[in-house]
């Protein structure tokens, strides 16, 4: 079966314990990674729990009932109404807030198509047919716009502030993009066939592909040979690409170290901005809009019929409504970069003193390097279980990090970073500013260095208060000294301790009754 199979795969959409067999191509479009997760929505009977359309526009920790009140409104139908919860789990993302650029007159004088990135429909595509656009930014989002409308659009402004590392590909060994093969590859029927009837190929393939994000955690020192050899190889890439034109390579290649920010693949972007249709605007930033464009700081004004946002998003790592534990602190506003700490300091970027009962998926320093996204919002839930199920089992009314445990874990994060790239002359949503500054997305370590300390909970790390402390027993939980398990009489629950035969190696004694009971 391997001969119908092409040497390499990338999977980075997938969650561990869900594979998908028939991803039409290697680097699968929004809508198909959409229609992966809405199929698992549906398996998994989730559907049924989710209420879309509404907002949420507070979540504060009320001590008198010992939960959480949530003001919600329906969008639809405009009606605010409240929740109450023992737990808050915050699973908003990090890039969910449009970031409009701060242009004079952009929101009101001007009299064209405005839109951001996030806000992209189906009829706007329609409308670009023939126009003239404006593409403010050059990241991730900028470089994939830009390059998916310029065979619709009749003229392309592209303006740009600063530079970024442009790369045929996220990692070594995966595929990499071409203008002709957007997707790397495309899967061919015998190749889907061939995943979906065995299952031990499509295995090993995910493993090829995964591993490519592991072990690379040396080219993150600042100076080190490693990252040296990762700036020589994206500087020569970029070199081949631009053909050998050094004014080109001069306008794109940055001065800050690969790791500082982001890397952008991109398959076509540097054969785009060389269009003729495009204008690349880098050498004198937008002062105004007009009615009819943008003015740029050297008096030009050019007109544009659509103009295009590709300008980020809101500092995604704080809370996008009011979010108040104990004594009235709202998180929203104490992590703010005008707030008493200025970043978001949790606790293994999953929880917050004083704040009981409350659980990011995502905040900050929760990415390990290494390891799918998909992978480390799993390690977040499954940490995120533990913790809540002690509360539930155990006759607790709520947990939160102790302060202490909270500081010394940010301290070990300021350390950690301090000889890594990301403290370049860089900005970008990895951290809160320019050059050295507080680190955001990474945790302190490698994804197997995450995945390995998040596997159980430092329950000391943590305050605990007891339902009644002082007047009920603590051990109260036991309840009659019986289980459900044993009231059902079911076989298979009664005795899943046993297994079916065979030898069990190491690592399976190493957990061998750790989750029987699963």
């Amino acid at each position: 079966m391997a001969e119908v199979l092409p040497s390499k795969y990338l999977y980075l959409t997938e969650l561990t314990f869900a594979p998908n067999h028939k991803w039409s191509e290697y680097y699968a479009s929004g809508a198909e990674i959409r229609a992966y997760y809405e199929s698992l929505v549906k398996e998994y009977g989730i559907d049924t729990h989710l209420q879309l359309r509404h907002e949420v526009l507070s979540a504060v920790w009320s001590d008198g009932i010992s939960e959480w009140v949530v003001q919600v409104k329906n969008l639809n139908t405009g009606q605010i109404f409240t929740e109450t919860a023992n737990f808050f789990v915050s699973a908003a993302g990090r890039l969910n807030e449009p970031k409009f650029p701060n242009i004079p007159g952009l929101d009101k004088i001007y009299e064209g198509i405005y839109t951001h990135t996030a806000q992209w429909t189906d009829d706007l595509t329609r409308q670009l047919e023939g126009k003239s656009v404006a593409v403010i930014g050059n990241g991730a989002s900028g470089q994939q716009i830009l390059t998916n409308i310029l065979d619709k659009a009749a003229h392309i402004d592209h303006y740009v502030r600063s530079k970024q590392w442009i790369v045929s590909a996220l990692a070594p060994n995966l595929v990499t993009p071409t203008p002709d093969t957007p997707g790397g590859h495309i899967f061919t029927e015998a190749e889907k066939e061939s995943f979906e009837k065995h299952p031990e190929i499509y295995l090993e393939y995910r493993r090829s592909i995964e591993k490519n994000f592991h072990g690379r955690y040396q080219g993150s020192i600042a100076g080190s040979k490693e990252n040296n050899e990762i700036r020589q190889r994206f500087e020569e890439a970029l070199w081949n690409r631009v053909g050998g034109d050094k004014g080109w390579f001069d306008r794109l290649v940055p001065d800050f170290a690969p790791g500082c920010k982001r890397p952008i693949p991109s398959a076509s972007y540097v054969d785009a901005i060389r269009s003729y249709k495009v204008d690349y605007v880098d050498h004198s930033e937008i002062t105004h809009a007009t009615a009819t464009g943008l003015v740029t700081a050297d008096g030009k004004e050019r007109p544009v019929d659509i103009i295009i946002a590709a300008t980020g998003f809101k500092n995604g790592f704080l809370p996008l409504f009011p979010t108040i534990g104990k004594n009235g602190l709202d998180l929203r506003k104490h992590w703010a970069d005008d707030g008493p700490i200025g970043y978001p300091a949790t606790y293994f970027g999953v929880m917050a003193p004083l704040v009981p009962n409350y659980f990011t998926v995502c905040s900050a320093n929760t990415n390990g390097q290494g390891g799918t996204f998909p992978l480390q919002t799993e390690i977040s839930a499954t940490y995120i279980s533990k913790v809540i199920r002690k509360v539930q089992s155990q006759g607790y009314k709520y947990i939160y990090p102790s302060q202490e445990a909270t500081d010394e874990f940010n301290e070990v994060i300021t350390s950690f970073f301090d000889d890594k790239t990301i403290n370049d002359e860089c900005d970008g949503w990895w951290k809160s500013g320019f050059g050295k500054s507080r680190p955001l997305l990474s945790w302190p370590g490698t994804g197997h260095h995450r995945f390995d300390i998040s596997r159980d909970p430092r329950w000391e790390d943590f305050v605990f208060e007891r339902f009644d402390e002082g007047r009920r027993n603590r051990f109260e939980y036991f309840g009659n000294g019986y289980t459900e398990r044993e009231e059902s009489a079911d076989e298979i629950s009664l005795t899943n301790y046993i297994k079916q035969g065979g030898r069990v190696d190491d690592r399976g004694l190493a957990t061998l009754h750790e989750n029987w009971n699963d």
